[in-house]
């Protein structure tokens, strides 16, 4: 099962949630708002977060109802999303409670904008996420299955094979990998061909440029004056 690079919030506190939204969009995060616990539960089916962050003591927000949900459902133990809860309530209980429904972390409000910031880096760490990634032999995403082993690009569902230049495939799976995260042209430049490599920016428009050609412009999309970003959209 595929995660997105998306974080469902389920809160109706505006001061709030304008502060997460505004910090996770600056995350290159998808923000899915959800109107009450059920909303959260189809929106978390839906999408696969990589985040999921939780009111814990309002009346449309039953955020250790959710957490145990989550802890017991067996989709959700697939994709092992990050989970934060969320509240007001100064009561240590509901603390105790959230970290025994298996949450990673909590939050009080008002939001401290700054620690929640170095919470997300904790999280998802740019070098740990980029230069760590578990070997796969094959990987499919959208309608695209990459056999890693033989380097070889397939359209699926009739799995026609595409002919791809090397590091064009290289390219491509690398940003698969992380759907929707921006990627600048210097930081693909590094993980493709390495620290100290004479390639210059230039090749990595050229690559990017090959690849739109091959599968369309549904898939590498261009951030203005940031980088690339492989789209999970249909």
């Amino acid at each position: 099962m595929q995660q997105s690079r998306t974080a469902v919030i389920a809160d109706d506190d505006k001061e709030t949630l304008r502060d997460l939204v505004k910090i996770l969009e600056s995350e290159n995060f998808n923000v899915a708002l959800a109107l009450d616990t059920q909303h959260a539960i189809q929106l978390i089916n839906k999408h696969h977060p990589l985040l999921i962050i939780s009111e814990i003591a309002n009346q449309n927000y039953d955020g250790i109802s959710l957490f145990n949900y989550l802890r017991n459902e067996p989709n959700t133990k697939e994709i092992d999303p990050k989970i934060i809860a969320l509240t007001s309530n100064q009561e240590e209980q509901n603390e105790v409670l959230s970290y025994e429904s298996g949450i990673d972390y909590f939050l009080q409000k008002p939001l401290r904008k700054n620690a929640f910031k170095k919470r997300l880096s904790k999280f998802f760490g740019e070098e740990e996420s980029i230069f760590h990634l578990k070997p796969l032999d094959e990987y499919e995403i959208k309608d695209l299955f990459f056999d890693i082993k033989k380097n070889l690009l397939y359209k699926l569902p009739s799995k026609d094979l595409i002919q791809i230049q090397s590091k064009s495939f290289e390219i491509l799976l690398f940003l698969a990998r992380f759907p929707n995260k921006v990627f600048s042209r210097d930081q693909i430049m590094q993980t493709i061909w390495g620290l100290g490599s004479k390639v210059t920016l230039r090749s990595v428009d050229i690559h990017i440029l090959k690849i739109r050609q091959l599968l369309g412009d549904n898939y590498i999309k261009t951030i203005k004056g940031v980088g690339y970003l492989f789209s999970d959209k249909k």
